[in-house]
């Protein structure tokens, strides 16, 4: 009888052992971006995949060579931040990011490129069957979009079940899904029993439509009045995966108090991957202050630089991102007796999103791998 008795809380520790072990693997993130091995103008994509093999496809951009890209692989959940010209993808890139040659400048697409205006977004989420997750307009808006790429009538809604707003991937068919502010969804691997959480956060950007993804009558009524469609709100994510990393995903904003209040206060997002390419979006120095006094992460990614930021994969010392580089790395921002009434400075990590070059965190936003 005893013997059985130990035997059974052997078993047990083991089962929790191992879901243990499951839950401390890494997530894996992947730039997908204009030149294999650097961090260029256009680049905006990223793929995150949690341990359970939810893989999660963050603003496509420019930077996709159509929806079958050999890069991307399996794209369980797409998500848009807002419907600008950059992120949703109005044309696909044109060179093989892997030659010698490629561009990292802003020329990449050329006319056989043009994807409008179904988007690349919508050529993915047809050609991958993903869940598609955005404010809830622009999502819908995509629903339209990925149905006319299939030659369909409608694109179903996403569903969600239980207090999570819970649905399972991989899918049959693509879907889409709105997320208001202060919202979340639940994505889960029909192979797990644990899922990635996706909630909306506030980001201050327009939301406009460009007339580049509209049919006639609305692109030439919009178009002749120098005009855009709305398109509801912007808005970032806080993703928080299976092994307790916390993402924060800007969007592109500019300096909100919410960066404090939600982002670090309510979520404690401890990776965040911020647009830092200042004209329209945060720029070096703010983005820099609110790091290190606002969102407070343990590590930072810049994106949306809109510069070629590094050349061979080495950061470009008179870039703006490396200005960004050296003030969040310093540990403190210049901003004279302003830096006083704020928390203590701390020295906060910067791993450059290299493309192609996968990085792995572990839950407390630690780099284990592919760091540089």
């Amino acid at each position: 009888m005893m013997k059985r008795k130990w035997q059974s809380v052997t078993f047990l520790i083991l089962i929790l052992s191992s879901v243990s072990v499951a839950q401390a693997q890494n997530v894996k993130i992947t730039p997908v971006g204009a030149r294999t091995g650097d961090f260029c103008g256009t680049d905006r994509a990223m793929v995150f995949e949690d341990p359970t093999g939810v893989r999660i496809l963050y603003d496509p951009g420019r930077t996709m060579t159509g929806g079958n890209d050999p890069r991307l692989r399996d794209i369980h959940v797409i998500l848009i931040s807002h419907a600008h010209v950059d992120h949703l993808g109005d044309t696909r890139m044109m060179q093989d990011p892997n030659s010698p040659n490629a561009s990292c400048g802003f020329g990449v697409a050329g006319p056989a490129g043009i994807s409008s205006p179904n988007t690349v977004t919508a050529e993915i989420a047809a050609a991958k069957n993903s869940a598609v997750i955005a404010g809830g307009p622009l999502a819908t808006f995509l629903g339209v979009k990925i149905a006319a790429q299939l030659g369909s009538l409608n694109t179903a809604a996403c569903p969600g079940a239980g207090l999570g707003n819970e649905m399972t991937v991989p899918r049959i068919a693509p879907c889409t899904a709105g997320v208001g502010l202060g919202a979340k969804r639940t994505v889960r691997h029909v192979s797990a029993n644990q899922g990635v959480q996706i909630a909306a956060v506030s980001a201050d950007h327009p939301n406009d439509l460009s007339t580049t993804f509209l049919t006639d009558p609305e692109r030439t009524n919009l178009a002749s009045n120098g005009i855009s469609a709305y398109i509801g709100l912007a808005n970032g994510f806080v993703v928080t995966f299976t092994n307790g990393l916390k993402v924060y995903l800007s969007g592109d904003t500019g300096l909100t108090s919410e960066m404090s209040t939600v982002v670090n206060g309510f979520y404690g997002a401890n990776l965040a991957v911020l647009n830092v390419g200042d004209i329209f979006t945060t720029g070096a120095e703010e983005g820099a202050f609110a790091v290190l006094n606002m969102i407070r992460p343990a590590a930072v990614i810049p994106s949306h630089v809109n510069e070629a930021a590094t050349t061979g994969g080495v950061l470009n010392p008179t870039s703006r991102t490396a200005l960004f580089v050296d003030l969040v790395s310093a540990g403190s921002v210049p901003f004279g007796d302003l830096r006083d009434r704020f928390l203590p400075p701390r020295k906060i990590p910067v791993y450059l999103p290299l493309s192609g070059i996968t990085m792995e965190f572990d839950g407390d936003a630690q780099c284990v791998s592919g760091c540089g």
